[in-house]
C-alpha cells in the first residue's frame, strides 16, 4: 500500500488525503496548528465551481468566461481542466461525503464579460452541518466570525431565529467551518490518520508527498522577497508561513504567480487576534451600503466602492512616482450618521456606543482635519458623490454598474452628520505564489519542466493557474477542491 503524506489540514489537504485513501493509499495529514482548517475555517466556505449540477451553466459558458479574463499570464491547460472537473467534484462530494451545496445567487465578479453569470449560480456553499464530536473537537475556531445563518438564508430571508438559536446550541457548524467538518469526517471514515501541532520544515518519509500547507503571507521575510505590494493586512490564519513553498523551493520545484495574491481590503481592529497574532477582518458589504464611500490620503474616491474585493485591494497598490508614495494607502470608508444606526459595523451593532476605533466628526470638515487630509477635497469629493447618487449613477467610477455591485449594495448619498472613518489597509485572502504543477498536482523541476518524483502540491500552496484573475465568490476553494482532489488520486497511483 502506498504511503502518502499531507502537509496542510486546509479544504486543499483534506481533499487530497480524502482522494488518496479513496484510491487505496495510507494517508497521513500533518497539521502546524492544532486544529484544522487553515484560513477555509475562517472564511464563508464557498467554492466558485462552475458548470455544477445545481444550475444551468454550461462547461462552454465557463471556459468562455476565464479566456474572458486572461491577461497573459493563465495556464490554459489548467483552467480548462478545473473548469471541465468543476461540476463532477461538486457532485461527487455531495455524493460520497456529507457535504451538501446550496447554489447562490452570487453574480461573478466580472459577470458583464462574456460567459459570465451576473444570476449567480457557479458559487456554492455548504449547508449547515451537525459534526461528529470526533470531528467537531478538532475544527478550528473563527473569531472573525458571528452567527450560524448561511448566505442562503441570509439573502433569502428565510433565517430562522429559533433555528439559528438551535444550532449555536448545538454547536452546528456553517460556512467554511462547515465545509471543513464535512472534508474531515469523510477523511476519518476512510482511515486518514491526521496529526496535529506537527509543522513539518522537510519532505517527510513517505511515497509521495502533498504540499497543501497554505501561502506566505504571514512570514515577512518571503513577502518582501516575492510579493508586491503594499500588503500589511492578512487575513489568513498565522500558520500560513510558506513551509510548503520552502519545502518545493528546496526540491527544485519550479515557480509560478509569485507575486499575486488574492488581494482584499482588510481592517485592524484593538484587540483582536487569532493565535496571539494581529487578526485582520476583510471588508465585503461595507463598503458597498448606501451613505459610504471611500477615499484616500487626498480626500479624493479612487474606486467603485462595491467591486470585488480582489480588484479594490489590488487598486490599492497604486504607486504615484511623484510624491513616491502608495498613493491609496492609507484610504479610509466614510460613512454618515443614517449608516450607523442602521448597520452593523463588524463588531459593534447600532445600539453599542461609538468605538475608540472610529473616528467620528460633526462636519466633512472635522473629520478630514483629524484624518489629516484636506477637508476642501473631501467635502467636493462628497458634493460630487452625493449628486451623482442622486440622480442613480455613479459618473465617475460607475458603482452600480454591475451585476455584482448591485447584488452587494446599494448607491446612496451621505446624508446628515455625525460622520464616521473607518481605515483600511491592503490586504489579501492568501498569496497565488507556489510551485508549479501540471493538472494532477506534479510539481515540476525548474531545470527542465519535468514532474519531480513523489512530490505534489495544491491550494494556495501551489502556483494559481489564474494568474491575476479572481473569477467569482468561492475562487480560492473551487480549485483547492478540484486540485486538491486530483493531487491525492495521482499520488495514491503513481
Amino acid at each position: 500500500m502506498k504511503r502518502v503524506a499531507v502537509i496542510g489540514a486546509g479544504t486543499a489537504g483534506l481533499a487530497a488525503a480524502w482522494a488518496a485513501a479513496k484510491a487505496g493509499a495510507s494517508v497521513t495529514v500533518y497539521e502546524s496548528h492544532e486544529k484544522v482548517g487553515g484560513t477555509t475555517a475562517l472564511s464563508g466556505g464557498v467554492s466558485w465551481l462552475p458548470a455544477n449540477h445545481l444550475s444551468d451553466d454550461t462547461i462552454e459558458a465557463g471556459l468562455e468566461y476565464m479566456r474572458s479574463l486572461e491577461l497573459g499570464d493563465v495556464d490554459r491547460e489548467l483552467v480548462e481542466v478545473f473548469v471541465r472537473d468543476s461540476g463532477p467534484v461538486a457532485k461527487r462530494l455531495e455524493d460520497e461525503t456529507s457535504l451538501r451545496w446550496a447554489a447562490l445567487p452570487y453574480p461573478d465578479y466580472h459577470s458583464e464579460h462574456p460567459g459570465g453569470r451576473p444570476q449567480g449560480g457557479r458559487s456554492l456553499e455548504p449547508l449547515a452541518f451537525d459534526a461528529p464530536d470526533a470531528v467537531r473537537s478538532l475544527i478550528r475556531d473563527a473569531p472573525n466570525r458571528w452567527g450560524t445563518i448561511t448566505y442562503a438564508e441570509l439573502w433569502a430571508g428565510t433565517a430562522d431565529p429559533a433555528e439559528l438559536a438551535a444550532r449555536k446550541e448545538r454547536g452546528t457548524f456553517t460556512a467554511g467551518q462547515a465545509l471543513i467538518a464535512c472534508l474531515l469526517e469523510a477523511c476519518f471514515e476512510l482511515g486518514v490518520e491526521v496529526k496535529t501541532g506537527q509543522r513539518i520544515t522537510s519532505l517527510p518519509e513517505a511515497d509521495a508527498v502533498i504540499i497543501t500547507s497554505g501561502g506566505f503571507e504571514r512570514d515577512e521575510q518571503l513577502v518582501k522577497a516575492f510579493l508586491r505590494g503594499p500588503m500589511t493586512a492578512p487575513t489568513g490564519v498565522p500558520t500560513n508561513q510558506g513551509d510548503g513553498l520552502r519545502i518545493a523551493m528546496a526540491a527544485g520545484a519550479a515557480l509560478g504567480s509569485m507575486s499575486e495574491a488574492w488581494w482584499a481590503p482588510a481592517v485592524s481592529l484593538p484587540g483582536d487576534l487569532i493565535d496571539t497574532s494581529p487578526m485582520y477582518r476583510l471588508m465585503l458589504g461595507e463598503r458597498a451600503r448606501p451613505g459610504c464611500l471611500i477615499v484616500d490620503r487626498t480626500g479624493n474616491r479612487f474606486v467603485d466602492e462595491s467591486q470585488n474585493y480582489n480588484d479594490l485591494g489590488r487598486t490599492m497598490q497604486d504607486f504615484d512616482a511623484a510624491s513616491y508614495a502608495f498613493r491609496h494607502v492609507p484610504a479610509w470608508l466614510i460613512f454618515d450618521a443614517t449608516y450607523r444606526n442602521e448597520y452593523r459595523v463588524f463588531t459593534i451593532t447600532p445600539d453599542d456606543p461609538d468605538p475608540a476605533w472610529l473616528t467620528k466628526a460633526n462636519t466633512l470638515g472635522e473629520l478630514a482635519e483629524k484624518l489629516g487630509i484636506d477637508a476642501a477635497t473631501l467635502e467636493q469629493t462628497v458634493g460630487t458623490f452625493n449628486r451623482g447618487a442622486d440622480a442613480g449613477i455613479d459618473n465617475v467610477f460607475g458603482r452600480g454598474n454591475y451585476a455584482y455591485d448591485r447584488f452587494v449594495g446599494e448607491l446612496g448619498a451621505l446624508g446628515e452628520g455625525p460622520y464616521y472613518a473607518l481605515e483600511i489597509h491592503p490586504g489579501c485572502l492568501g498569496t497565488k505564489g507556489g510551485p508549479k504543477t501540471d493538472a494532477d498536482g506534479r510539481v515540476l523541476s525548474a531545470l527542465d519542466g519535468t514532474p519531480i518524483p513523489g512530490l505534489y502540491a495544491a491550494g494556495n500552496a501551489a502556483a494559481s493557474p489564474f494568474g491575476l484573475a479572481y473569477p467569482g465568490a468561492g475562487g480560492t476553494i473551487g480549485p483547492a477542491l478540484v486540485f486538491g482532489i486530483r493531487a491525492g488520486e495521482a499520488a495514491a497511483s503513481d
